[in-house]
């Protein structure tokens, strides 16, 4: 019996690990994403990030929002200034093809958004 209870709680925990993904990023499929160009403001630096409109960067954690530079590689921004908003396809090119992934949080029943490097 232990066996059995032991399976059918792997077997369940399976299921949920792979259906949890696909749950989640469907309902992220319609987030507003904003792309933007900053100027670290301690040291001049250009970078980019992104975000989406129900959770702004404004409203994270400065270690939660991640930055790429020209060539789409992780930097350090500790003083972010927002130079410019731009669209997705001039984001992609100014970052030489950085990615980025969208998150369900919970707390906010929202996505938010979070760059990647190359």
């Amino acid at each position: 019996m232990k066996n059995e209870s032991a399976r059918s709680l792997s077997f369940r925990s399976i299921a949920i690990l792979t259906i949890l993904p696909l749950l989640c990023s469907a309902c992220c499929s319609q987030a507003q994403l904003r792309f933007w160009k900053v100027r670290d403001g301690s040291g001049g630096a250009t970078a980019y990030t992104v975000d989406t409109l129900a959770v702004p960067s404004t409203s994270l954690q400065p270690r939660d929002i991640r930055y790429v530079d020209a060539s789409g590689k992780s930097v350090d921004v500790r003083k972010p200034k927002v130079i410019s908003q731009m669209s997705e396809p001039e984001w992609k090119q100014a970052t030489s093809g950085a990615g980025y992934s969208l998150w369900f949080c919970g707390h906010r029943m929202a996505c938010w958004a979070k760059t990647k490097d190359r």
